[in-house]
């Protein structure tokens, strides 16, 4: 395995992208894919939509803190499930920023994509959850990653932080020699009647043009749900939820398959 990864994002907070990237590590799980969810926000919400879903203790023996002092992080890593691995984080990593203030410009933004080097080999996928700023966690996790996609929930602030998203990436690939590549827009709690909504996914089809996802996640409640109280599929509401997140994750997959050729 040389494992491909993935990061979801967007500078703008409440769009959805952590969720979907739980959800996305949770479907590759069930398909029979070795998995490893990096949390990279000290916030810590993926770690506990993961504790919500697995019922699990996330209790790795170094923290993802220590293991990045360490240089090595594969000490960070606890086993969910036989396919899913994670990294969980907790407070103790926003005092990373202070650490790498030391560190060289040149550097700085690309510590993670060396450390991560070391673990893709055991993977098919890697996911990192990142805060919506810009800052040295998302900086890492972008210089980190293969491919990304930028979420892009249907409001006006949003779209215009997908922009910003799109051009800050840009800079970053041309500073730092990226390799990454973006896969597309993600279009996020959309509601397809909606005025605002519709102008918004108009407006994002005129700029990003074959760039905008032809699956998109809409509004329910039961997105919420996950959200809040973990990932279910028990009933048909639940089934009709995640089957959103299928079609989105399938053609993200088809998409990288293409740009890979």
């Amino acid at each position: 395995m040389n494992g491909k990864t993935l990061l979801n994002f967007n500078f703008k907070g409440g769009v959805g992208k952590t969720t979907l990237t739980v959800m996305e590590t949770y479907l590759l799980g069930q398909e029979n894919k070795k998995v490893l969810l990096i949390d990279f926000d000290p916030q810590g919400n993926a770690t506990e939509i993961m504790r919500e879903t697995y019922h699990i203790i996330l209790k790795p023996k170094f923290s993802l803190y220590e293991g990045l002092l360490r240089g090595d992080l594969s000490k960070s890593i606890v086993a969910v499930t036989d396919q899913i691995d994670m990294i969980p984080t907790d407070w103790t990593l926003s005092l990373w920023i202070g650490i790498v203030e030391k560190v060289s410009q040149t550097e700085r933004n690309i510590l993670l994509s060396k450390m991560l080097s070391q673990l893709k080999q055991n993977y098919d996928y890697i996911f990192i959850d990142v805060p919506p700023t810009i800052n040295v966690f998302t900086n890492n996790a972008i210089m980190a990653s293969d491919f990304i996609s930028i979420v892009l929930q249907t409001q006006k602030q949003a779209y215009t932080s997908s922009l910003k998203t799109a051009t800050h990436l840009g800079e970053l690939r041309e500073q730092y020699h990226g390799n990454f590549r973006l896969i597309g827009v993600i279009l996020y709690l959309m509601k397809p009647r909606a005025k605002v909504d519709t102008e918004i996914a108009a407006r994002a089809k005129d700029f990003f043009g074959e760039g905008v996802f032809l699956n998109s996640i809409r509004t329910q409640e039961r997105v919420k749900t996950f959200t809040n109280e973990g990932i279910r599929n028990k009933d048909r509401w639940d089934k009709r939820a995640i089957k959103m997140y299928q079609m989105v994750l399938n053609e993200q997959l088809f998409r990288i398959q293409q740009l890979e050729g």
